[in-house]
């Protein structure tokens, strides 16, 4: 993608200007609640919604993340290919201090989920719902306090002062409301895009996933 203004371009993972007068900026990532329409007018009743009959409208197309199948001629403009898991499979990618690691969707349970975890000596959060395409990482410290989430009567808890917290990181009841988990930079994407970003990329539960997903796949010709 390139800017109007210097015509610098950019890369759509990263937000990194590759060519151009902006070359070596970055963007700031901010976090992005990839969720279903549901589950996002629970926690935002208000909201509002961007209609799609606009002078664009030539240009929306159907997309649905996850599915099976890359062009030929795109798959020869990446420049690696990691084989571990299915190019299309969804993961939530999170990186910390130069460190990366994926979560595959696939590989875990229906609903809403958490898993505690430390990636560059940082202790993530993941909160996650495969049916929703949903995964989020946020740290783990908060006012100084290291805690540990689980899920409890659908919604997400902290186990050492029993605060609830929404999908988006607020504690809206208990000892902590009004505080917010601190965004761990992440996304939900493609394994082929996030392992083309990030080469030697972890994978949470490697042995978990490649049992559930199969161990990786060709590419597409």
């Amino acid at each position: 993608m390139a800017d109007r203004q210097t015509g610098s371009v950019w890369t759509h993972l990263e937000g990194m200007a590759l060519q151009g007068s902006l070359t070596g900026t970055r963007m700031q990532i901010v976090p992005l609640i990839h969720t279903t329409w549901g589950d996002w007018t629970e926690l935002h009743p208000d909201t509002t919604v961007l209609d799609n009959n606009t002078p664009y409208y030539s240009q929306y197309r159907p997309v649905r993340i996850g599915s099976r199948g890359l062009g030929p001629q795109f798959v020869d403009s990446l420049l690696g290919w990691d084989s571990r898991l299915p190019g299309n499979a969804v993961v939530v990618g999170v990186t910390s201090a130069g460190e990366s690691r994926a979560y595959a969707l696939e590989a875990l349970p229906w609903g809403l989920g958490v898993i505690n975890d430390s990636l560059a000596g940082v202790p993530v959060l993941i909160t996650h719902k495969r049916e929703a395409s949903f995964g989020i990482a946020y740290s783990r410290i908060v006012s100084g306090l290291v805690l540990s989430f689980s899920v409890a009567n659908g919604g997400i808890v902290d186990d050492r002062t029993g605060t609830l917290w929404s999908i988006d990181g607020v504690a809206f009841e208990g000892p902590l409301k009004g505080e917010r988990l601190e965004f761990v930079t992440s996304f939900i994407t493609e394994w082929y895009g996030w392992s083309a970003f990030h080469p030697g990329t972890e994978i949470h539960d490697e042995a978990a996933v490649l049992a559930t997903l199969g161990a990786g796949s060709s590419i597409p010709r």
